[in-house]
């Protein structure tokens, strides 16, 4: 009987030894998942980082805690005031990422709260530093300047606390109602100009392509004219005597004139061949 209860005792304490093992593996068994780093806490005491996949640490004295290192997004509404100080209320949304080689700094100084505690303040600091730069009115039209100044000044903030910038966005801009009916009504006096000088333009071409015609018919009328007298010359220069008489013959009454000598005047002179028959 003894013999059966010791052998009992015996198998119990190796399952117990056994689910303590398993129970200490399990709990020493940590897997970073991808896109994360695991945080190595020593009694509180940040003494290492782990990459992606299973680690291993020592129970009770060892935790660890998990930062994201994908690209992440913060998104803000800020009131803000540009250089002519027209209160805009921007509307933003930035990428951003922790540097890995800086996990533990990042991990000490702001544990998991790094986005409340520092990039949003630090886009409600940028964008103001950036809209006051600008007259309202350019906000709209430089939108690229901008968002290239909010970007630079970002970047620079919150590369002190080793996050990297890696877009940003500005969505949206709304004005007071006030500078809404003003913009509205300068577009519309810009358009009605635009439109007055579109036909100043149109009148100054209809007018051009009247006086070109008007020059193209004076000197078709001045060649026509040149022509004509041309062509009159030629013929007055190729009419012969025959052709001349001939037309005073149309003319003539059938009376030949006399001179004293009582005998008449031939009228028409008909030359004779060079051999004088």
């Amino acid at each position: 009987m003894r013999t059966a209860i010791s052998g009992a005792v015996r198998i119990a304490g190796i399952i117990a030894v056994a689910i303590i093992v398993v129970l200490i593996v399990i709990g020493s068994a940590v897997v970073v998942p991808a896109g994360s780093r695991g945080i190595v806490l020593t009694w509180g005491e940040v003494t290492d980082v782990r990459s992606e996949g299973l680690s291993f640490v020592i129970p009770i004295m060892q935790r660890v805690e998990l930062m994201d290192v994908t690209i992440q997004k913060a998104e803000a509404t800020e009131s803000v005031a540009s250089q002519d100080l027209q209160e805009v209320t921007a509307t933003i949304a930035v990428n951003y990422r922790l540097n890995p080689s800086y996990l533990k700094e990042i991990y000490v100084n702001f544990k998991q709260d790094y986005k409340d505690r520092i990039v949003i303040p630090n886009i409600d600091e940028s964008i103001k530093a950036t809209t006051a730069l600008f007259r309202a009115e350019e906000l709209i039209t430089k939108r690229s300047e901008v968002k290239l100044e909010f970007e630079r000044i970002l970047k620079q903030r919150l590369g002190a606390f080793n996050i990297e910038v890696v877009s940003v966005q500005i969505r949206n801009y709304e004005f007071s109602s006030q500078f809404t009916a003003a913009i509205e009504a300068k577009v519309t006096a810009e358009q009605r100009a635009l439109e007055a000088k579109n036909k100043l333009e149109q009148i100054r071409y209809e007018a051009q392509q009247q006086i070109i015609q008007a020059e193209a018919y004076y000197n078709a009328t001045v060649i026509r004219a040149k022509g004509d007298a041309e062509a009159f010359r030629l013929r007055k220069e190729q009419l012969d005597p025959l052709i001349l008489q001939w037309i005073a013959l149309e003319k003539w009454d059938g009376k030949l004139p006399y001179f004293l000598g009582g005998e008449a005047i031939p009228f028409i002179y008909v030359p004779t061949n060079s051999t004088g028959t």
